[in-house]
C-alpha cells in the first residue's frame, strides 16, 4: 500500500483524518485499483469516478456534521440491495438495479461510509464454500489454493486481505462465521431480526440476518450498532424487539460459564491428514484454555440437541423456504439446458409443452439459470408436503426446548468454526458432478446451521495459525492426494492457514458475547488476515 493509505481499522481511519496524512479521495484513489485487480472479490465494483464523487461530497460536509463512518470504505454482498448498483445474488438472470438501498445500508451510509460495491457470493447464498458462483472465485486471503468460505466469500476474502475496514454478509446457515474463519477476520452474526433485513435477497426469508466481517471486535460492533439504526417501517416484516428483561446478564469482567461440542463432533480428520488434524485439535484445545482465562468455567453439556437441529436446515422441509422465497423467479418459464431437455423427454412430457413448462419449473430440471449444485439444493425442496412442515417445525420444537435445557447451565457455547481448510479442487471433486454432492460443505455446517433456528447469536474470531508441511514423509502419508496436488499446482507444500473459533449466546445477548470474543481477541494476539497473523498469503494462479 502506498504511505497515503492507513490501516483500515476505524480508529486508524479517523486518525489518518484527523492529521491531514490523507482524505477520503486519496484513500479511494488509492484502494480502488487495488480492489479492481483482486479476481471474482467483486460481482459489482463502482466506477471510480463515482467513488470520487461520493469523498467530494463528505469532504464539503462541515466538521461537526460528519457521520461515525465519515470516509470509512466497506462493500457489500451481492444479495443486498444498493441503490443504483445490480443485485445479482450471483445469478445473472436474476439482475436488477433497487432504487433505493437495503435500510442497513443506507444508516452505513448516512453515517458516511463510502460503499466500493458488491462483493461475489455462493448463489442465492446457498453454501459455505464460496465456490458455487458464476463470477468466479474469490481468493482466499491466506493461501489462493484453497476455498474462500461462503457464502459470504467476497466480502470476507476482502477484509482477510486488508483491503477494506468492513464488508457486509449475510447468514442464515453460518455465511457470515464460515468465511472469517477462512479468511483470519471477525464475522458478526447478532440476533435474529436486530438488524433489519429489508432490501436482503431472501434465502430462508425467517432465518436471515445481515452481518458484518470486520478487522476486529469493536470494529464489528461499533459497525453493528450504525446498522440497527436502519428501519424500513412496514417492509421490516421479520424486525424484532429485545424482551426485558433479559434471562441473564453477566456483568463486564464477571466470571461466566461456557459448554463445547464433546469429541463425537470433533470430527478433525479429513482430506488434510493427520498432521492438520492434530494441528486443529491443538488450536482448539489452546482456545478452550483462553476462554477459562478470560474467567470463563468449562461445564459439560450435551451438544447432540444442537447437532440435530443443525441437520433439519437441508435434511427437512426446511429447505422448502429457499424455494418459497424466489419462488416469483423460479416459477418464471425458462430455457432448459441440454441435460434437463433429456430428462423431461425421459419423463414422458416433451410432446407436450404446457406439461413439460409445469414440469421443469416444478421440479427446476434443467434450469439454465441456476448452478447444478444450488438448483440441486433447492429441488430438494420438492420432496417434502405440507405435512412435512409441521411435523418438522415439531420436531424443531422438542430439539429447541433440549437444547434450552442445555443452554441454562451455560452462558455461551465455544465452537470450531470451522472443522478444516478445504483445496479448490477437495469441493470440486464433489461438487461439479452431473449428480452433485456437498459433503464437504455439510460438514462446514455442523457448528453454524443451528444457530438461526434455535434463535441464538454469534461471532466468529482468529485464534491459531495452522501451519502443515506436506513435503514432509509423515504429514503426507495420510493426506496423499492432497500433498500431490499441492505439487502440481506449483506452490509451496508448506501451508499457513488460520484457526477460527466462534461464541454463541441465545438471544440478545449480543453486546455481552462481543465483550466475551474481545477478551478472547486480545488474549489470542491475532490481527486481521495474514498481516494479523504473520504470515505472507500464498498465490498460486491456477492454469
Amino acid at each position: 500500500m502506498t504511505a497515503s493509505v492507513p490501516a483500515l481499522d476505524l480508529k486508524a481511519i479517523a486518525a489518518a483524518y484527523a492529521s491531514g496524512a490523507t482524505s477520503p479521495s486519496q484513500l479511494v484513489q488509492a484502494l480502488h485499483p487495488q480492489l479492481a485487480a483482486a479476481p471474482a472479490m467483486f460481482i459489482h465494483l463502482a466506477p471510480l469516478q463515482q467513488l470520487l464523487e461520493r469523498a467530494a461530497a463528505l469532504e464539503a460536509q462541515p466538521e461537526g456534521s460528519r457521520g461515525a463512518l465519515w470516509g470509512v470504505p466497506f462493500a457489500t454482498k451481492d444479495n443486498v440491495d444498493v441503490a443504483g448498483m445490480p443485485t445479482t445474488a450471483a445469478c445473472p438472470a436474476f439482475s436488477y438495479v433497487p432504487e433505493k438501498s437495503a435500510a442497513a445500508v443506507q444508516a452505513l451510509e448516512d453515517a458516511g461510509g463510502i460503499n466500493f460495491g458488491k462483493t461475489n457470493l455462493d448463489q442465492f447464498a446457498s453454501g459455505l464454500v464460496g465456490t458455487r458462483t458464476p463470477y468466479g472465485t474469490a481468493r482466499n486471503a491466506f493461501d489462493s489454493r484453497f476455498i474462500p468460505g461462503g457464502s459470504s466469500s467476497g466480502s470476507a476474502a476482502a477484509v482477510g486481505a486488508g483491503l477494506l475496514c468492513f464488508a457486509l454478509g449475510t447468514d442464515t446457515a453460518g455465511s457470515g462465521r464460515v468465511p472469517a474463519g477462512y479468511n483470519g477476520c471477525v464475522g458478526l452474526k447478532g440476533t435474529l431480526g436486530k438488524i433489519s433485513t429489508a432490501g436482503v435477497v431472501p434465502a430462508c426469508a425467517s432465518l436471515d440476518c445481515l452481518t458484518v466481517f470486520a478487522r476486529s471486535v469493536d470494529d464489528g460492533a461499533a459497525i453493528m450498532a450504525v446498522m440497527e439504526r436502519g428501519d424500513a417501517g412496514p417492509a421490516d416484516v421479520w424486525r424484532r424487539s429485545s424482551p426485558l428483561p433479559l434471562t441473564y446478564s453477566p456483568g463486564p469482567g464477571a466470571p461466566f460459564r461456557f459448554g463445547v461440542p464433546g469429541p463425537e463432533f470433533l470430527e478433525w480428520t479429513g482430506p488434510g491428514g493427520n498432521a492438520m488434524a492434530t494441528a486443529s485439535a491443538a488450536a482448539f484445545a489452546a482456545a478452550v484454555e483462553r476462554l477459562q482465562g478470560c474467567g470463563g468455567s468449562l461445564v459439560p453439556i450435551d451438544f447432540s440437541p444442537f447437532a440435530q437441529a443443525a441437520a433439519l436446515l437441508y435434511q427437512s422441509s426446511f429447505v422448502a423456504e429457499r424455494y418459497s422465497g424466489l419462488r416469483a423467479f423460479l416459477d418464471q418459464p425458462h430455457a432448459a439446458d441440454a441435460k434437463g431437455a433429456q430428462a423431461l423427454a425421459a419423463a414422458g412430457v416433451a410432446a407436450d409443452p404446457a406439461a413439460a413448462a409445469l414440469l421443469q419449473q416444478r421440479s427446476l430440471a434443467g434450469d439454465a439459470r441456476l448452478m447444478p449444485v444450488t438448483r440441486a439444493i433447492i429441488a430438494g425442496a420438492g420432496k417434502f408436503t405440507a405435512t412435512d412442515a409441521f411435523d418438522d417445525k415439531a420436531r424443531l420444537a422438542v430439539l429447541a426446548a433440549a437444547a434450552r435445557h442445555q443452554l441454562a447451565s451455560i452462558d455461551c457455547l465455544l465452537v470450531p468454526t470451522a472443522l478444516e481448510h478445504y483445496l479448490l479442487q477437495e469441493i470440486a471433486d464433489t461438487e461439479d458432478q452431473e449428480a452433485p454432492s456437498w459433503p464437504l460443505n455439510a460438514k462446514n455446517g455442523r457448528f453454524t446451521n443451528f444457530v438461526n433456528l434455535l434463535d441464538m447469536c454469534g461471532i466468529a474470531v482468529p485464534s491459531g495459525l495452522l501451519t502443515v508441511d506436506y513435503a514432509a514423509p509423515e504429514a503426507a502419508a495420510s493426506a496423499q492426494q492432497r500433498a500431490q496436488r499441492l505439487a502440481a499446482g506449483g506452490g509451496p507444500l508448506a501451508v499457513a492457514l488460520p484457526f477460527g473459533v466462534t461464541l454463541l449466546a441465545p438471544a440478545w445477548h449480543d453486546e455481552w458475547l462481543w465483550g466475551v470474543a474481545a477478551a478472547m481477541e486480545q488474549a489470542a494476539g491475532l490481527g486481521c488476515g495474514p498481516a494479523g497473523h504473520g504470515v505472507e498469503p500464498v498465490v498460486v494462479v491456477q492454469a
